[in-house]
């Protein structure tokens, strides 16, 4: 009995050897196969995961998502006053007040100064007025209005259609208007795309977009009729009214600062009175 359990055993024993041995090394192997195929599909699959180049439509959809999306876009009228910083030679030369009173597509209220010595510009379309304090100094005499010339009216219409704001609410989408992803820049320390924006007139709106938070550092523009570029550049981003506006512009004219732009107040859609443009 004890020699038969024994030889019964043993060759149990040789025959579970003789089953699990190979299982074993066929495990090895498959698990050798299935790391190999791994390695082979992460580096077939690495071209695919790569973040793929950034496109024009693709930096400029981010861009107004980024401002505000549809809220941005369906801006008909903004409100703004603050104070602004003449400069001349990098110094400050004058400093005042302001209120901005704008209605798209054209219409345009700037007040400068405190009430009584209060200078207007005011323009709707192609029609335009100076407004400035009674000579007389006395708040109670009539303020001095006269008419814009052609050339003040021309150039005010210009500038405005040619502005960031505009040619990203008016223009962008219109036939024949160009888009072109002209490489990257650091401005600021910070790194930017550069979206080039050429209106049917051949005017060149140049933005530098914020690859992290995709708005604008700093725009250029350059007219068909002009070859000095006028540069804007935005900082101290704030929402307003779910837009989000800078609260600091600093103006360049040919490269040389001629004014900074600080917001205090901002208001979009505030239903302006129509007897401000008139």
């Amino acid at each position: 009995m004890n020699m038969l359990n024994t030889g019964s055993r043993s060759e149990m024993t040789s025959r579970v050897h003789s089953v699990y041995l190979p299982l074993d090394f066929m495990t090895k192997r498959a698990k050798s196969i299935a790391v190999a195929v791994l390695v082979l599909l992460s580096y077939t699959a690495a071209p695919a995961l790569a973040q793929a180049p950034p496109t024009a439509k693709g930096v400029l959809d981010q861009m107004i998502e980024a401002l505000g999306g549809r809220a941005f876009l369906n801006v008909k009228e903004i409100q703004t006053n603050g104070r602004f910083f003449t400069f001349r030679r990098d110094e400050v030369a004058a400093s005042d007040l302001y209120a901005d009173f704008i209605r798209f597509p054209d219409a345009e209220r700037t007040e400068f100064g405190r009430e009584k010595q209060k200078r207007v510009q005011i323009n709707r379309g192609k029609e335009g007025w100076n407004v400035n304090p009674p000579a007389s100094g006395k708040a109670k005499d009539p303020a001095d209005v006269k008419e814009q010339s052609q050339a003040e009216v021309d150039d005010f219409l210009e500038n405005f259609k040619t502005s960031f704001d505009y040619m990203l609410r008016f223009v962008v989408n219109t036939p024949k208007t160009t888009l072109l992803l002209a490489g990257t820049e650091t401005v600021e320390y910070k790194r930017t795309d550069i979206l080039e924006i050429r209106d049917t007139a051949k005017n060149l709106l140049r933005v530098y977009v914020d690859r992290e938070t995709h708005l604008p550092v700093k725009t250029q523009m350059r007219r068909t009729d002009n070859s000095v570029v006028h540069e804007e550049t935005y900082a101290n981003w704030h929402k307003f009214d779910d837009v989000m506006t800078p609260l600091m512009v600093v103006r360049y004219k040919a490269g040389v600062k001629t004014m900074e732009i600080r917001p205090e107040k901002v208001a979009y859609d505030p239903g302006l009175a129509d007897s401000l443009f008139a």
